[in-house]
């Protein structure tokens, strides 16, 4: 019992001792100190971050707008409401909310934009408000005439088609003069292709003739194809202005076969999509065709006898129209100018109206109490809007993706040549217009004999 005791004892003096630590002072083995065992303090507390979001509000936005936060943090808005960036800022740090892109034919502008993110920010204010177009003429004196120059000193005769080329420069479809003219980013204007006579001869250049040219477009390789109204052929015009027949043979009826096969019945308007697919409008026989890239000719949408009704393929029907033009998903718009109102037609050939009533008139406001006036020119932008030339009223009018219809410039019924903004400007019953990625429009202004350009300016 003792020598439990004893033991147990031991035991514990022995526990005790590997408590203490023995400092040995040199390497003698002399006396040490003895010190106690510290425990290591507890790791220090590292504080959160703390971050704050950057947003605000958006109004009278139409289209898309790209805002950026400190020149990053890019957020794509196409709405009007509140708005987020995406990511958040260290509380402290500064931010700077400013415009990367906005939509075409509109000014935005930015209030509270900068300061520091001590708390979340959510009144950055972004405003939008359509821009006011200013009109300039671009080339034609007035006069009627066939002279080549530049600028004013050249001259048209009722120019219909027109259409861009990848320099910048302009191609005209000057159908008075049965030629195609050519219009340099310089402003210099120059006979393309046509020699005047009325007649269907292939050939290079001047070598070449029309019956009636009226609207052309031009595909992704500068190669132009042109609506032979009175020809009843679609021709091609390469860069180097050798002329061909792309489909067609003179014969005015509305036949589907491949290339000189098929027949049109007065085509005057041309489309090319991103494939090489070609578009005809028939004034004729009020339908639209379609010309595969090997020639074959289908009808897409529209039926004899002209009329108007929505629908699929030849269950729709058009009135006489002039012009029209294709988006970058393919849908074609045209300006069914009889039934004064805009068509969209679906790459599967599903036709609705997007804007208009069918009493004439120049009405703004939402496209189904919108009117038009024998609307003839067409061109859309790569945002969706589509603008078109309201030959009855001689006024340039716009229709936003969700079928808002506004008037650019000119004044309505009266036609003239003025250049201004906005209201100050008159047009001559203009007939073609196209538009290119920085949102200038050109117009092809046919009773005028000039060819006009127009830029979106901010509103005074």
């Amino acid at each position: 019992m003792l020598f439990s005791q004893a033991s147990s004892v031991a035991r514990i003096g022995a526990v005790a001792g590997a408590v203490m630590l023995v400092a040995s002072c040199g390497g003698g083995g002399g006396g040490g100190t003895f010190l106690p065992m510290v425990a290591p303090p507890p790791p220090a507390t590292v504080p959160p971050v703390v971050k704050h979001s950057i947003g605000g509000t958006v109004t009278g936005l139409e289209g898309r707008l790209v805002l950026q936060n400190n020149a990053g943090d890019d957020l794509q808005l196409s709405a009007d409401g509140k708005f987020t960036f995406a990511t958040p800022l260290v509380e402290g740090s500064d931010y700077k909310v400013s415009i990367r892109t906005q939509p075409l034919w509109q000014f935005c502008t930015v209030t509270k934009d900068t300061g520091k993110a001590s708390a979340d920010v959510s009144d950055v204010t972004v405003a939008c408000s359509a821009a006011a177009a200013k009109v300039e003429t671009l080339a034609g004196t007035g006069s009627p005439g066939a002279a080549n120059g530049k600028g004013t000193a050249a001259s048209f005769l009722l120019p219909y088609g027109i259409a861009l080329t990848k320099d910048g420069g302009l191609l005209i479809g000057d159908w008075g003069n049965n030629l195609v003219r050519k219009i340099s980013p310089e402003a210099d204007v120059t006979t393309f292709a046509g020699n005047g006579n009325f007649a269907t001869v292939d050939g290079n250049g001047t070598a070449a003739s029309f019956e009636d040219l009226t609207g052309l477009t031009v595909d992704a390789t500068d190669t132009a194809f042109v609506a032979d109204a009175g020809g009843h052929r679609i021709r091609k015009i390469t860069p180097t202005a050798d002329v061909t027949t792309v489909a067609g043979n003179g014969t005015n009826t509305t036949t589907d076969g491949n290339g000189t096969a098929a027949t049109f019945n007065t085509p005057v308007s041309v489309a090319v999509d991103a494939v090489g697919n070609l578009y005809v409008l028939e004034y004729g026989g009020g339908v639209v065709r379609k010309i595969t890239p090997t020639g074959d000719v289908t009808t897409l949408a529209g039926s004899s006898p002209r009329g108007f009704a929505d629908g699929t393929g030849t269950a729709a029907k058009f009135g006489r129209g002039y012009n029209m033009a294709i988006d970058a998903s393919g849908n074609l718009y045209v300006a069914d100018s009889e039934n004064h109102r805009i068509r969209k037609i679906t790459p599967t050939g599903v036709v609705t109206t997007l804007a208009g009533t069918g009493t004439p008139g120049a009405t703004d406001g939402p496209g189904d109490s919108a009117t038009f006036s024998d609307p003839r020119g067409v061109a859309v932008d790569a945002h969706g809007n589509v603008y078109v030339a309201d030959f009855g009223s001689s006024l340039l009018r716009r229709i936003t993706p969700a079928g808002v219809v506004s008037t650019l410039a000119g004044q309505k019924g009266i036609t003239g040549g003025q250049d201004g903004i906005g209201a100050a400007a008159t047009f001559a019953q203009p007939l073609g217009l196209t538009i290119n990625a920085a949102g200038t429009l050109y117009v092809a202004d046919t009773f005028g004999n000039v060819i006009r350009k127009v830029t979106p300016v901010r509103a005074p």
